[in-house]
């Protein structure tokens, strides 16, 4: 659904346009490029005929120090053609959202001519990056009962988790600022907020802050895991935790997850900066979702085994340039190591109340990190942030 409704239609002028968009689903990842709809097919798409252009100047965590260009020409890349289940978690994307990521962008129709449409299409698999095709839905695509899905999907009709948004372009007047014009004017407001102190300046940069810093070679605060296990009852189970192992689970395998409820292990000083390198051992791309600060990611990188004995087993991947900036989640691959730094300040708070108030569980100043994948989040991948 979008804005409560199924398969909407929005009319806009023949000029820039903004959208704020935020991925609200539980668990689902969108690829969204934008896509001429079918004449002969009404509802569908041309994967041939890209939209407009896509501008994106900002995040959840606040503007870009860039634009960055999304042109409507990147389907998602999959590790084998003859696999469309199977997604490439670094990438190239054109507009990859996960749940709880946000985009602000800026959707050219300049010069585009008066009741022609488009279609916000997502194409990303269901999990991400390693999809099951009952959670891939579109017109004509295979019966799927005999193994729990749904039937084809005939066109017109859902379920269809590809055919998003439907936009017509109406009768009106253009920009007077041609979009070259307009993009080299934006990007100088937008690269001076960090500068300026408007937007709080990156902690890991090289003076520039459209250009990321890169890549990482000191010696982080913290290096942490996620981990995948079974519970009690035989139910896979999500969990985070350090690199210090946490015994067996009950297949007698080493584990490294800590619920929920354990003491906390994330206990940063207030108004310090810390460097974590996150590793991923499960199956799934994760948005690491951060309580009270906003972070800066800085790369990611393929290892080796796990944190009894691992290496890296690849060169540092600096972020994409819709990362470039502040953020609250983030998109951490499996197989790699995400480093992100962060600077804990606590809010001011207005009262002496509010000021003296700690947790009644923990005694201090408690806040949470987790994955945003509900689910994952609830069961039980999430862990307490004290700050001291």
């Amino acid at each position: 659904m979008i804005n409560g409704g199924l398969y909407p239609k929005v009319r806009v002028p023949p000029k820039r346009v903004r959208f704020r968009l935020l991925n609200g689903s539980q668990a689902r990842f969108y690829h969204l490029n934008l896509y001429a709809e079918s004449a002969s097919d009404p509802g569908e798409v041309r994967v041939d005929r890209p939209g407009p252009i896509m501008y994106q100047v900002g995040t959840e965590g606040g503007f870009l120090p860039a634009v960055a260009i999304h042109d409507n020409q990147q389907p998602i890349p999959l590790v084998n053609p003859n696999d469309p289940t199977m997604a490439v978690a670094d990438g190239p994307f054109n507009l990859l959202l996960a749940p709880a990521e946000r985009a602000d962008v800026v959707i050219d129709f300049n010069g585009v001519p008066v009741g022609s449409s488009f279609i916000l299409y997502n194409d990303a698999p269901g999990p991400f990056p390693g999809g099951d095709s009952r959670n891939d839905y579109f017109t004509l695509d295979a019966d799927q009962t005999s193994k729990g899905g749904a039937k084809t999907t005939a066109l017109g009709h859902g379920p269809n988790t590809r055919t998003l948004l439907k936009i017509v372009v109406t009768a009106g007047s253009g920009d007077t600022v041609a979009t070259p014009a307009w993009l080299a004017q934006i990007n100088v407001p937008l690269k001076t907020n960090f500068l300026t102190g408007n937007q709080p300046g990156l902690l890991f940069n090289n003076g520039d802050p459209s250009i990321p810093a890169f890549p990482f070679n000191g010696v982080p605060s913290r290096m942490l895991t996620m981990n995948e296990d079974f519970d009690e009852f035989g139910r896979l189970i999500q969990t985070i935790g350090t690199f210090d192992q946490n015994g067996s689970n009950n297949q007698g395998l080493p584990t490294w997850g800590l619920p929920y409820m354990a003491d906390s292990t994330e206990n940063p000083k207030a108004g310090s900066i810390e460097v974590w390198q996150i590793m991923n051992l499960t199956g799934d791309t994760r948005p690491i979702h951060f309580h009270l600060v906003n972070v800066q990611l800085i790369q990611r990188q393929a290892f080796a085994a796990d944190p009894g004995s691992w290496n890296y087993a690849g060169q540092p991947m600096p972020p994409d340039p819709n990362e470039i900036g502040w953020k609250d989640t983030v998109r951490m691959n499996p197989g790699e190591i995400t480093t992100v730094i962060m600077q804990f300040n606590l809010p001011e708070r207005p009262t002496a109340a509010m000021r003296n108030a700690v947790s009644p569980r923990a005694g201090g100043k408690e806040y949470v990190w987790h994955c945003h994948i509900l689910e994952h989040e609830e069961h039980d991948m999430m862990r307490p942030l004290l700050v001291e």
